[in-house]
């Protein structure tokens, strides 16, 4: 790679046991964007079955990590290789699809916007309806709540998950967002090179959250509803014991790190976003 190149995009994809299918139709996408790009496919999966579908694309890079090591380690992988090349870096799921000049737009923002370190773009199911992929940072009792609790416990405590939710906020707005998903999150470089890389403590889940949260302490998260791309969102701590977890684990490891009732942080950051969303909705 020619570090000369500052408009170079890199991005990483972690596979393990994926749809074919969904590979398939993201490197269909990848390969239609007229942009100069570098694109790594890391395989966490416990065989090289899934090459078969990057070897079609000889411009795309596939690794076989031989172990299953994570998520965030996954990616971190790829970000220390590619550090010093280009300005952006895109961490990708491969479950996500978009239409042509999409990825070539977010590019534009994030050039017109150097304040931001972390953007997502509107999530949309397959079927055009909105997955929310933003949301306030979580206190353990929302997690708990969110998870656990039967659904007429729910509807007690719907106007509070409703808050950590970002529950009736317009989805085409744009707006910062203390947490941003993994599923696509357009990073800046020198935020990574100013916050680090992923927590490689948090082998699966969390590892965005807790990303989000310290580019957020330095530069702007901000989610850009002007753009939409399409993800198969998959509940995998709701349908597995050892994916649940891993979630718990997570959880745990999360708020050890940031604390558990009293961060105050958490509290500064979310009662900012509110507020903001209040100022925009009036504006609107």
């Amino acid at each position: 790679m020619d570090k000369t190149k500052a408009d170079l995009l890199t991005i990483s994809v972690v596979l393990f046991k994926n749809e074919p299918t969904h590979i398939t139709q993201l490197c269909a996408c990848l390969s239609a964007e007229d942009i100069d790009m570098q694109v790594y496919f890391i395989d966490n999966s416990p065989d090289k079955s899934l090459n078969f579908i990057v070897s079609n694309y000889s411009h795309f890079n596939y690794i076989w990590v031989g172990d299953n090591v994570g998520f965030g380690k996954a990616h971190n992988i790829i970000l220390n290789k590619v550090m010093d090349f280009g300005a952006i870096h895109l961490c990708l799921n491969p479950d996500v699809y978009f239409e042509k000049g999409v990825l070539s737009n977010l590019l534009k923002v994030m050039q017109r916007r150097s304040d931001v370190g972390l953007l997502l773009p509107r999530v949309l199911n397959p079927d055009n309806s909105d997955q929310p992929l933003y949301k306030l940072l979580p206190n353990p009792l929302q997690l708990i709540l969110r998870r656990f609790m039967p659904k007429p416990a729910k509807r007690v405590f719907s106007k509070y998950m409703s808050r950590y939710e970002l529950a009736g906020v317009s989805p085409d707005l744009v707006f910062e967002a203390p947490y941003l998903s993994g599923c696509f999150m357009l990073l800046r470089k020198d935020a990574l090179k100013e916050v680090g890389c992923f927590d490689e403590r948090f082998f699966l889940y969390f590892e965005d959250v807790d990303l989000s949260r310290r580019i957020n302490e330095k530069w702007s998260t901000l989610y850009y509803g002007e753009e939409s791309i399409y993800h198969f969102f998959q509940r995998g701590s709701y349908d597995s014991i050892d994916l649940l977890m891993h979630h718990v684990k997570s959880a745990i490891k999360y708020f050890n790190k940031y604390g558990w009732f009293f961060d105050k942080r958490r509290m500064v950051v979310n009662n900012s976003t509110i507020n903001q969303l209040k100022l925009s909705e009036t504006i609107r």
